[in-house]
């Protein structure tokens, strides 16, 4: 009898130390299993860094190596040299186009009366200098969306207390550069030409602040924000700047027949626009966020 209880004993003991030994492989397979999924989530994050680190650029459908965009320095904070670099709220946005697409951009430089000519001679692919789409120039090109908003402004000397908004030209001298937009609409409010317009070749605004300082015109039609940089970078302008009259979209102009690189360029804004990216490069040349349309 006690030989037999033994011996139940021991086949107890046996079948438990069986039973152990297989729970122990079990449990080993499944740390392993789960270090070797650990290893491949692992693998998995290294791989993503890498092709973000990689740099992946953003296709746009363009098969090009380049672009060429013409501008027309000296319209600060939008496009001016510095230290022989171009630079500027217009500047930055292809200098973002460039680096996220891998694209090369070159500028192309002229008077502003001329950039949409070195369009039509195939000379730059794009023109970025603030202009606002109309009838007149939609004959021959087409404009990207807006990449920004402005107001068109009445600009007059200091002590000047005759001109007070954009109803009060009639009989006045009228400073506006060459192919400049507002010109037209200004021309609009007085059918009967009785505004003469002096005509200046280049987009700058210092001849035509001199030339009201000296009273050889009256007044100057000028983008507010353009003027607002000006005067606050020379204290010394006796200037005064009125109520914009309209409010307008600047935007970038192509060949008519470019659309591939319109619908690239609208993709490429609406990109920058939903990152937050053009509305941070607006507030690093103005100060504030001129991206949005004003009512």
């Amino acid at each position: 009898m006690k030989k037999k209880i033994v011996s139940i004993l021991m086949c107890t003991m046996m079948c438990v130390s069986l039973f152990a030994g297989c729970g122990s492989k079990n449990d080993g397979g499944s740390d392993e299993s789960a270090e070797t999924e650990k290893t491949e989530e692992t693998q998995k994050t290294e791989d993503t860094q890498g092709a973000e680190e990689s740099g992946d650029k953003l296709d746009l459908g363009l098969n090009v190596e380049s672009v060429t965009v013409a501008t027309s320095p000296g319209y600060e904070p939008f496009e001016f040299e510095e230290d022989g670099e171009l630079k500027g709220f217009d500047v930055d946005i292809w200098n973002e186009f460039s680096e996220r697409t891998g694209i090369e951009v070159k500028w192309e430089y002229a008077d502003f009366s001329g950039l949409l000519g070195l369009i039509s001679s195939g000379k730059a692919d794009a023109v970025s200098a603030q202009m606002t789409p109309n009838a007149e120039r939609e004959e021959s090109y087409c404009f990207s969306d807006a990449t920004n908003y402005y107001g068109s402004t009445i600009v007059v000397a200091e002590d000047n207390e005759e001109i007070k908004s954009v109803e009060e030209l009639s009989g006045k001298t009228i400073g506006v550069g060459s192919g400049n937009s507002m010109q037209q609409t200004v021309e609009a409010m007085y059918p009967d030409g009785d505004i003469k317009f002096e005509v200046y070749t280049s987009a700058t605004l210092e001849a035509m602040f001199d030339d009201i300082a000296y009273g050889r015109i009256d007044a100057v039609l000028a983008q507010d924000i353009q003027t607002y940089m000006a005067k606050k970078a020379n204290s010394n302008l006796k200037i005064k700047i009125l109520e914009p009259f309209e409010y307008a979209p600047a935007a970038i102009v192509f060949d008519k027949k470019n659309t591939e690189l319109q619908g690239a360029m609208n993709e490429f804004l609406k990109v920058i626009k939903e990152d937050g990216t053009l509305k941070e490069i607006s507030e690093k040349w103005i100060g504030e966020d001129i991206t949005v349309e004003k009512e």
